[in-house]
């Protein structure tokens, strides 16, 4: 099992190690500022526009069709590709192509041809001569394909041709292929599979209805977890989450030993968190995984398996595109599955995630509480935690504290100063850089200063502050942008949105430009609009309204 430790570092990046873009005001700011206020006031405020990059989400467990093997009369051993024997054979085959003038015999040779540089391709390790002896074996298909003429191919060779198109990456000749295949024989035994590599071609195409309608009148069945995996993304990418989850579990509960399992599970924990699959719900099927693979395996065991998958789902499943409760929720399980067993390194990453996932719900003393066992883990932590990664921990963990105290001290909201103090007071002893435990210690004084001096009635929003607040919720804005970049992958803008938020710190109004709709941008408004009421603010201590004008710059990877 592969530990969690290599997400240290996207985390903590994440979660703002980078330089804060406001400092701990001063201890004569901190105290006086806010009380040459009004007593009731409103602030408006515009952040830096937000640069949001997107991925286009494929159906990557997918890419080979399985290739037909047609050998010579007397066949070839894998032993001897490459060898002078293999070459003779190769070039005797070429020749017997060429040669041969009888269209029907032509596709028997041309197919015994394919399969001698497909086996070969299988075997070399450079690249290039790899696409290369692909590209000829598909040449000379479509070479004899186009000889025959449609009516006249056979089904042997375009069930070459189709598999070959889908390797060399063609899914526009793939999709030609197959559909020759459909309209050759629809009443072949295998037209299932035909239909779902057909419904993939164009998938990869986004010609998202036509793939659905292509597959619409298909069952789902566990025996064919290839189809049903071509259905979950089909219904998915047409935004039927609920029917591309249940697809998506009838693929992956019979996917067996079929290779890319890996992706496999990371597509399961992809639909999970973007179909809006509660924890319950992703667990029952999580659970089912985790036994069947605890099955094939000697180790780890069923609890181990259970737990991996778990922490999978809560770091990536929800963790990546904003549903911050569920995330700290899966996380939880996942601990408590391994109990003693979860190694050390895993441990650090688990409790900081938890600890940052918690600062978006505005609740600082649960933060502060995550990551206070984050800190804890470093002390535990063995060899597996290198230096970097306790350096960055330590960092992060410093930073959220400094963040908190930048939200009390200009928002005058007393919740986050103690979880300020106390992040401060466990992360300045163990600061590896002798300027930034300075400057940490510079923070620590200014925060007891501002809680001396602060007055009853006084704070407001600050431009700063709330911008490093919001800056947090851009996994949330991405997940939003890439739904609508699997229908239109060329898809980029800007959203400008406008919210208001009254003294609670609660979201009271949200609106876009362009407005919320069902289509390209204005789909991707609409999301960002119901994401944006959930956020909140930190309470003001000084009564008003807050309005922000926030901008995202969207462009796909």
């Amino acid at each position: 099992m592969r530990s969690l430790s290599f997400l240290v570092v996207t985390l903590v990046a994440c979660a703002g190690t980078q330089e804060d873009p406001v400092k701990p005001a001063t201890p004569d700011v901190a105290a006086k500022a806010p009380a040459k206020r009004a007593a009731s006031s409103d602030v408006s405020f515009e952040i830096p526009v937000l640069e949001i990059k997107g991925a286009v989400l494929e159906p990557d467990a997918l890419h080979d069709a399985g290739t037909p093997r047609v050998d010579p009369k007397k066949p070839i051993p894998d032993d001897k590709i490459g060898s002078p024997v293999w070459v003779a054979a190769v070039t005797k085959q070429r020749a017997l192509v060429v040669s041969t003038k009888d269209l029907l015999v032509k596709q028997a040779q041309v197919a015994v041809l394919a399969t001698l540089l497909y086996r070969e391709s299988r075997t070399v390790k450079d690249k290039d001569k790899e696409k290369a002896l692909l590209t000829e074996a598909r040449q000379t298909l479509r070479d004899v394909a186009q000889q025959v003429g449609d009516k006249a191919v056979d089904e042997l060779t375009l069930l070459l041709l189709a598999s070959y198109e889908l390797q060399l990456e063609d899914y526009a000749s793939a999709e030609k292929a197959w559909q020759l295949l459909l309209d050759k024989d629809p009443k072949n035994k295998d037209v299932a599979t035909y239909r779902a590599w057909l419904a993939f071609s164009r998938l990869k195409q986004f010609k998202n209805a036509e793939a659905l309608a292509t597959i619409s009148g298909d069952k789902l069945d566990e025996k064919a977890p290839e189809l049903a995996y071509v259905i979950a993304w089909a219904k998915w990418r047409n935004n039927d989450l609920a029917g591309a989850w249940q697809a998506m579990s009838t693929a992956a509960r019979g996917w067996g030993q079929n290779t890319k399992r890996d992706e496999l599970e990371q597509n399961v924990l992809t639909f999970a968190g973007r179909g809006n699959v509660s924890l319950d719900d992703a667990g029952t099927l999580l659970t089912a995984l985790a036994r069947a693979k605890a099955q094939l395996m000697v180790k780890p065991p069923y609890e181990m398996q259970a737990y991996e998958l778990f922490a999978k789902l809560g770091l990536s499943g929800y963790g990546l595109i904003g549903r911050w409760a569920d995330g700290v929720a899966a996380l939880d399980k996942a601990a408590k599955l391994a109990a003693d067993q979860v190694p050390p390194n895993d441990r650090l990453v688990i409790r900081y995630s938890q600890a940052d996932f918690t600062v978006r719900l505005d609740t600082p003393d649960v933060a502060a509480t995550y990551a206070k066992q984050a800190i804890d883990a470093i002390g535990k932590c063995d060899a597996r935690c290198t230096a970097k990664d306790k350096a960055d921990i330590v960092q992060g963990v410093y930073l959220m504290g400094r963040l908190f105290h930048i939200l009390y001290a200009t928002a005058n909201d007393h919740r986050y100063y103690e979880p300020a103090h106390d992040l401060y007071a466990m992360t300045i002893p163990l600061l590896a850089d002798p300027a930034l435990q300075a400057q940490a210690q510079k923070d620590a004084k200014i925060l007891e200063t501002t809680l001396k001096n602060t007055k009853v009635g006084t704070g407001t929003h600050d431009k700063g502050a709330i911008g490093a607040l919001l800056a947090r919720h851009t996994p949330e804005v991405q997940a939003c942008y890439e739904a609508q970049l699997s229908a239109n992958p060329k898809l980029g803008g800007t959203i400008t949105v406008n919210l208001e938020s009254d003294a609670t710190g609660a979201i009271k109004g949200a609106s876009t430009e362009p407005k919320a709709g069902l289509t390209d941008l204005s789909a991707v408004a609409s999301c960002l609009v119901e994401r944006a009421k959930q956020w909140k603010l930190p309470k003001r201590g000084m009564a008003g309204n807050t309005r922000i004008k926030a901008s995202y710059t969207f462009t796909r990877k």
